[in-house]
């Protein structure tokens, strides 16, 4: 490590922490070098201590969901990374009605669950978010869409911590969506999402998500480690569309490859590295742009040292 992390916290910690832990075996492009540290708080209490130890001590801190729609780059991150997906799972359901139903929702709790626990009791709206990986809360940072749907469609407002243990509460409102972004306070973390949906027939529901599986398999490249889409679509424009048109489907950089089957994925063939990955992100970016003037915006987060 490139830091001495005093260990006095963990006494009062209940949940793990890992040293010197590779980055690549915690996202799903499996690229990454080391994290000085890597912690897993159980509940708020865990939490608390983590954030309030990070800032006494003035350590870089990383928060972690599943891993998806992010690059590490080969020299790891420096500081603390709080990995989420070992607590904030729970869920609580609130008013209901005839027509709707509201829920107060883990950050750590998976899409996929979430998705499940909507089919079982009957609630519409997350359908789209069928085989999306990842967990809540990141969808909700990133507002995660598909099919013509955003998380902005179903999120009330989320519950969250600041770095110095604070708690807070945005409503939709305060998040101010967009595409692709909700307007979260740097150094905060979102630990509860509050959620609202409409009823209908779980067989109509699982027909809508039957079709946006099978879409989904024709035209994304699952086969192999990927970070999902690697580029925003610009207005007007759609970025899969514009690779596809530039002639880069299949360009390869060492193990990292431009999917064949979706221009917008970046797949891992084995032994890629984030060097390679970056060179890739720069080789469309200036194709499409001295081709079609257009300027495209990543997606994928990027952290950490080279």
């Amino acid at each position: 490590m490139s830091k001495q992390y005093p260990l006095f916290f963990v006494q009062r910690f209940k949940g793990k922490v890992l040293f010197n832990v590779l980055m690549s075996e915690y996202t799903s492009l499996l690229i990454g070098g080391p994290a000085d540290v890597m912690a897993f708080p159980r509940d708020e209490g865990d939490l608390k201590e983590l954030l309030s130890f990070a800032s006494s001590k003035n350590y870089p801190v990383l928060i972690l969901g599943s891993g998806t729609n992010l690059l590490v780059r080969d020299g790891g991150i420096r500081g603390l990374v709080v990995n989420m997906t070992e607590g904030f799972k729970d869920i609580t359901w609130q008013e209901e009605t005839d027509k709707t139903a509201a829920c107060i929702a883990g950050a750590g709790l998976s899409l996929a669950k979430m998705v499940s626990v909507c089919i079982e009791r009957g609630l519409t709206g997350l359908e789209f978010a069928s085989g999306i990986p990842g967990t809540l809360g990141g969808a909700v940072i990133m507002n995660a869409g598909a099919y013509g749907h955003e998380m902005k469609d179903v999120v009330e407002g989320v519950e969250i911590l600041d770095r110095k243990g604070k708690k807070g509460f945005l409503s939709r409102s305060d998040l101010d969506f967009s595409y692709r972004s909700a307007d979260i306070p740097e150094g905060s973390v979102v630990v509860r999402v509050h959620l609202s949906f409409e009823k209908e027939d779980s067989g109509e529901i699982k027909k809508r998500i039957k079709n946006y599986t099978e879409k989904r398999k024709r035209t994304s490249d699952i086969r192999l480690p990927n970070a999902g889409s690697i580029f925003k679509n610009p207005r007007g424009h759609i970025a899969g569309k514009l690779v596809e048109e530039a002639g880069l489907k299949g360009v390869r950089s060492g193990d990292v490859k431009i999917s064949e089957v979706h221009g917008n994925y970046i797949v891992n063939l084995g032994n890629a590295r984030a060097s390679d990955v970056l060179s890739i992100i720069s080789l469309i970016r200036d194709k499409i742009y001295s081709t079609r003037g257009v300027v495209l915006e990543p997606e994928i987060k990027v952290v950490g040292e080279d």
